[in-house]
């Protein structure tokens, strides 16, 4: 009866222990999987607040900022920066923002050709590196 209690006894100490090491290893991998990721560099952040400000800054418009809110920049883990930089490289590279409409209305706003390859080299930078 006595080697019975202490087989029960340590085994359940031994899954406990391994229950604990899973759980401590998976909620690290989440807290790192979610670390907030880095501030917007200030020469970036001169150029958006120039040609981005009205509609990817708070209180800016409601479907620009449910793509993109800079306001909340600061707030996103490193993996949904890596995706809104990815996003913000493909619509400047594509000449499609900022909108057309928005560059007739405001000129001062337009980025410069330096302004925009700062942005892309920066939202390139942003993205991991490649295996």
């Amino acid at each position: 009866m006595k080697k019975i209690l202490n087989f029960t006894v340590g085994f359940i100490g031994l899954l406990s222990f391994i229950i604990i090491s899973a759980h401590m290893g998976l909620a690290q991998s989440v807290q790192k999987n979610n670390e907030i990721g880095k501030p917007i560099p200030s020469e970036v952040q001169k150029i958006t607040e120039k040609s981005c400000k009205n509609c990817h800054y708070e209180p800016g418009r409601l479907l620009a900022l449910a793509k993109l809110n800079l306001s909340k920049w600061d707030t996103y883990p490193h993996e949904k920066q890596a995706a809104k930089s990815k996003a913000m490289y493909n619509e400047i590279w594509k000449n499609d923002m900022p909108p057309k409409k928005f560059r007739k209305k405001n000129p001062g706003a337009i980025p410069t050709p330096e302004d925009v390859k700062t942005i892309l080299d920066w939202a390139k930078s942003m993205q991991p590196a490649k295996k």
